[in-house]
């Protein structure tokens, strides 16, 4: 007796899987070309008629064809994605800081991959690391500390740092004028006839806080006049604390110097909270513009970096350093306004700082 085993149908047989994108070779296929020669097209057409380059360029829009950035990452090629690690986005400084270099990426036709460090060394090694793995091309930089260099050497792309330049390293960086800003708010608020300013301050570690403080410091001691600072203020509590001490002990200021936005905004509210005057009781002015600042009463001098001017000047230096294969160095600083609009005392107008 003859035994027949029953043919087994596999769940697959007969079932043509359906790609869920049009793929090279669909191109090449739709074009009546070799995949090679698709490539060729989409990496700038060398040794490709136009005549072919046209009818693949039209293949490629009927499919709706999109290059395979992580395939073409592995085979070593650029995947025209670069890197930006900024402290907070919440920060108006930063977050506008990241619409200008997203501007630029988007010119040259490459997205940007955002981390934030929160301002930690481990946080910005993480983000460092996930971004490597993603193999961006190059990455721009607001550096926490220079504990991460050995990984950023290791990385072996481009890196141009802004806002702050990376400890002892010759990186590209693009800075504002944080000493000179300083010193020309705090002669500013001199001028005015102010004597007793405090001056308020976060992290003391930070580069921008450390030139800030220090033109603030210079200025008033070119003047002669008594140094008041607090400079650990971190949120609304402890700046609370520190304008309370300052205003109702026996050393009363008559001025607020605020190193950072975030500081200023808090001070404002504070003052209000105490019934004190700006600017007739005590005079205000902040480092960094913020929204609203010139609307509310008194509208608050401040001194305004050039965030789009920076972030831009970063980012062009990042893609020209991609073009050219090269590493770029050096440090460019730019110039910061003094925006006079009345919690000084002083009559609207803005004057750049040289």
């Amino acid at each position: 007796m003859l035994h027949c085993r029953p043919k087994i149908l596999r769940y697959t047989e007969g079932v043509k899987k359906a790609r869920p994108f049009p793929a090279l070779i669909d191109v090449a296929r739709r074009a009546g070309v070799g995949a090679g020669t698709v490539s060729r097209v989409i990496n700038g057409g060398q040794y490709v008629s136009k005549r072919t380059m046209a009818r693949v360029q039209e293949a490629i829009e009927e499919l709706g064809y999109q290059p395979n950035v992580a395939a073409r990452s592995l085979k070593g090629r650029r995947t025209k994605t670069i890197g930006l690690v900024v402290p907070s986005v919440a920060d108006p400084f930063f977050s506008v800081a990241a619409g200008a270099i997203e501007a630029v990426a988007r010119d040259h036709g490459s997205p940007v991959l955002l981390a934030q460090s929160e301002n930690l060394p481990g946080r910005e090694r993480e983000q460092i690391t996930s971004l490597i793995q993603r193999r961006i091309d190059g990455l721009i930089l607001v550096p926490c500390d220079g504990g991460n260099l050995s990984l950023l050497q290791q990385a072996a792309f481009p890196l141009v740092c802004f806002d702050r330049p990376f400890p002892g390293q010759p990186f590209a960086t693009v800075l504002g004028d944080n000493y000179g800003g300083a010193r020309a708010a705090t002669e500013h608020l001199i001028h005015r006839g102010y004597k007793r300013i405090l001056c308020m301050a976060g992290d003391g570690k930070l580069f921008t806080s450390q030139q800030r403080v220090r033109g603030h410091r210079d200025a008033i001691r070119d003047a002669g006049l008594p140094y008041f600072a607090e400079l650990e203020v971190q949120d609304y509590a402890s700046a609370s604390d520190a304008l309370r001490r300052h205003l109702l002990g026996k050393d009363r200021i008559d001025a607020v110097f605020c190193i950072k936005n975030l500081i200023t905004m808090n001070a404002y509210k504070i003052l209000r909270e105490l019934g004190v005057e700006v600017p007739s009781s005590v005079g205000l002015l902040g480092y960094d513009d913020f929204e609203l600042a010139d609307t509310l009463d008194p509208p608050i001098t401040v001194v305004r970096q050039p965030v789009v001017g920076i972030a831009t000047r970063a980012a062009q230096l990042l893609f020209d350093a991609l073009e050219k294969g090269k590493h770029p160095k050096g440090t460019t600083t730019l110039k910061v306004d003094l925006v006079y609009r009345g919690s000084c005392g002083e009559m609207l107008a803005s004057r750049r700082y040289t």
